[in-house]
């Protein structure tokens, strides 16, 4: 796939996408996959529109927290087979009008055969331009259009931030849904205090991904994937560690269950799969409580894993 930091001349026809793609689920996934299907059937190269920043980050100063990196967006549309991907600067194009964006950018410079939407998409400044304008459009510059249902779970359309406060709210199975996997954190395996060796656990330690939404603060089953595929069962720590720790920084910390003991992760990659909320974080009066409560989160969990 090729990435543009600013809109290309492309000399043939085109299919283009137009959206925030701001991150990865089942409503991004369903349009991204019919822009791939539509270009392959019309015989032209796919292309996504977006903006760098994203509208919603530069009004709010690149401070929200998103469910996933750059990266890993480029690396999905890369799986689905799109071609092309325009990353827009958004301070140029903030004030143009509807009409104008699709006609010079759109069609001008992107040569669009067909436009693939979603039917909420918005363009042009203050977002005015909708998906009734878009047809109209297209009949006077002379290109078709897609317009994709939204994507619905229980009855409400399926978006980022629903699935952001999903995962705030600890809703793990909403997520999921939503997003059509497993949320997971990834890093390299960073030292501990320590003290899970002492009790003979097997635990590994991950600073989260930043700019990416952090879970609710508590205990989850989780499943921990090494960098070589290796699978291990878990409970996963999200939070301050308040019984061992007063610096309040967010760690991400994993009790393997079927784990050999002494097996060594550190600086080791490897991915943290949520799968079930279990319960608050809580403060201790002392290590060994902690660690007794510990062995209780793991019996819940083989239990879990067995039925699930």
């Amino acid at each position: 796939m090729e990435i543009f930091k600013e809109i290309p001349q492309f000399k043939k026809k085109t299919c283009v996408s137009i959206g925030k793609f701001d991150g990865v689920h089942l409503g991004h996934v369903t349009l991204l996959e019919e822009l791939a299907l539509t270009s392959e059937l019309n015989e032209c190269e796919s292309v996504v529109f977006t903006f760098d920043p994203n509208p919603e980050d530069y009004f709010n100063g690149n401070d929200l927290l998103h469910l996933n990196t750059k990266g890993e967006i480029i690396s999905q549309m890369e799986e689905i087979g799109i071609d092309n991907l325009v990353r827009a600067p958004f301070d140029k194009l903030m004030n143009m009008s509807p009409e104008d964006f699709i006609k010079d950018i759109i069609v001008g410079r992107l040569k669009a055969k067909t436009v693939v939407c979603g039917s909420d998409v918005s363009f042009g400044k203050g977002g005015a331009g909708d998906a009734e304008l878009l047809e109209k459009l297209s009949e006077k510059y002379g290109f078709e259009t897609e317009i994709i249902e939204k994507i619905e779970y229980k009855g409400e359309t399926i978006s980022s931030s629903r699935i952001i406060k999903a995962l705030e709210d600890g809703n793990i199975e909403d997520a999921t849904e939503m997003l059509g996997y497993d949320y997971y954190h990834y890093g390299k395996v960073v030292k501990g205090a320590g003290l899970a060796h002492q009790y003979d656990i097997p635990t590994v330690n991950i600073m989260p991904v930043k700019g990416r939404v952090i879970p609710k603060h508590g205990v989850y089953f989780t499943m921990v994937e090494t960098e070589d595929g290796e699978e291990f069962k878990a409970v996963t720590n999200v939070g301050v560690r308040p019984t061992v720790s007063d610096e309040g920084l967010v760690n991400i910390e994993s009790h393997l269950i079927d784990c050999p003991k002494g097996r060594d992760f550190y600086d080791s990659r490897i991915r943290v799969y949520f799968l079930k909320f279990h319960r608050d974080e809580q403060k201790f009066d002392s290590e060994g409580s902690l660690f007794k409560q510990i062995g209780i989160d793991r019996s819940e969990a083989e239990k879990f894993f067995k039925t699930s």
